[in-house]
């Protein structure tokens, strides 16, 4: 309900807003509130966020879960928005779960100063053993620490390039999403799409391993991270064929390059209906200022269908 200030409220008359619980009089208020006072306005998107976030940790239930499908959920745009942060939310579980297994993998390293026998060596030479034992630890744990921390740095780099790759796959879910939304009826779970992604290097000139992704039913998009050697173009666009026919199966609007680590990449969301289970070239080509365009690598991979 409304604090003594008429304009501050508490956050769960907000969400009771947001889900079309209010009386119409009273969301009526709020809908004016909202396009003439900024500070009301940022707050509500605040609320949104937070609740929209809750909903695809299924963390809701109740009468907000249900008035949150039937009501919240009755747009395209609120649908596009609840659509990207699951998609948001698989990826960092994807990289919560990479970062895992190299942690078990280091974890499973064996001590290497088991490899030693610590039997008694003779008197003559107990000095120079104890000594050359040192100097390898010494240097074995140099080596070490040196190690952790550049595993350090590559786990900050990943998490500070964490953000412009959610604004880069926003911008792009947004485009696509407002190409490609279908009707839907008012109850539609949208927990039911799902939001598959690929990472793929820099092409290069030798033979390399062909990639697969793997689509399964309802999956809603294909994310593609395509890793750029250099990024010197302001702007970028990715086209999708079919090299067995050479046709066009998908053409991305205008993209920017974001950061994926160390490197630079262009992310493109493609709808997952226009894929069949075969071969497919990502074509990504640079687009200078002066106009035109150059082809900076073609990045092939394979579609599964289960």
């Amino acid at each position: 309900m409304p604090s003594p200030d008429k304009n501050v409220f508490e956050d769960q008359y907000l969400v009771r807003y947001l889900v079309g619980a209010l009386p119409a009089e009273e969301a009526d208020r709020l809908d004016q509130l909202s396009v003439v006072d900024d500070d009301f306005a940022w707050r509500l998107r605040e609320i949104e966020n937070d609740l929209v976030d809750s909903y695809v940790r299924s963390e809701l239930n109740g009468e907000t879960l249900a008035r949150f499908k039937a009501f919240y959920m009755a747009t395209a745009r609120r649908r596009q928005k609840v659509q990207f942060a699951e998609g948001l939310r698989q990826l960092k579980a994807a990289n919560a779960n990479a970062a895992a297994t190299s942690n078990k993998l280091n974890e499973s390293r064996a001590p290497f100063w088991g490899a030693f026998s610590l039997s008694r060596p003779a008197p003559q030479f107990g000095i120079a053993f104890a000594a050359l034992v040192m100097m390898l630890m010494a240097g074995y744990l140099l080596v070490q620490n040196a190690h952790l921390r550049h595993e350090v740095q590559d786990a900050r780099a990943q998490y500070a390039s964490s953000d412009q790759r959610a604004r880069n796959l926003e911008n792009e879910l947004k485009q696509q999403l407002s190409k490609t939304e279908t009707p839907k009826s008012p109850t539609a779970d949208i927990g039911q799409l799902k939001t598959v992604s690929l990472l793929l290097p820099p092409p290069t000139r030798g033979l390399s391993s062909l990639q697969t992704v793997t689509v399964r039913p309802h999956t809603d998009l294909v994310l593609l991270l395509l890793t750029l050697e250099s990024a010197k173009f302001p702007r970028y666009r990715v086209t999708v064929r079919d090299p067995a026919t050479n046709t066009v199966v998908w053409q991305s609007s205008e993209l920017e390059a974001g950061s994926v680590g160390d490197s630079k990449a262009v992310s493109a969301g493609l709808p997952a209906h226009l894929l069949q289970e075969r071969n497919y070239i990502a074509e990504v080509a640079g687009l200078p200022k002066a106009g035109g365009k150059r082809i900076v690598g073609n990045y092939p991979f394979h579609v599964a269908l289960k």
